[in-house]
């Protein structure tokens, strides 16, 4: 099954929480045990999963991403290279395997846009 999810962004650079979305894109595919691909078809965006990002943690993640950016003439696209425009996962259960204090989080760079989240189910 495939789902598009159609993301809104408000500002410029931001990490949304998108763990509920994607629960339930698996949910509706009917899917017990397989896999799930995440992918977003934007050059200044991406898609993590990693610890859920407390107030305290977020700057550190853009101190991070400013560190490590070649690309001063257009960090967006460089930011987004960085973190990765695509996840896979297990499905187990008909929800997806996520560590305890895991999320999934989708990175807008370039923003205000309207985006899209591709969500692949499979078996």
């Amino acid at each position: 099954m495939l789902k598009k999810i159609r993301l809104r962004t408000t500002q410029r650079e931001a990490a949304s929480d998108i763990t509920g979305e994607i629960q339930q894109a698996v949910v509706e595919s009917g899917v017990g045990e397989g896999f799930v691909i995440i992918y977003i078809p934007h050059d200044a965006a991406a898609i993590s999963i990693h610890r859920t990002l407390t107030e305290e943690s977020a700057p550190k993640l853009d101190q991070f991403l400013e560190a490590v950016n070649p690309d001063r003439e257009a960090p967006e696209y460089t930011k987004a290279a960085f973190v990765a425009p695509t996840e896979v996962g297990v499905v187990e259960n008909g929800r997806m395997v996520l560590g305890e204090d895991q999320r999934v989080y989708f990175y807008e760079f370039d923003g205000p846009q309207e985006r899209s989240v591709y969500v692949y189910v499979g078996s």
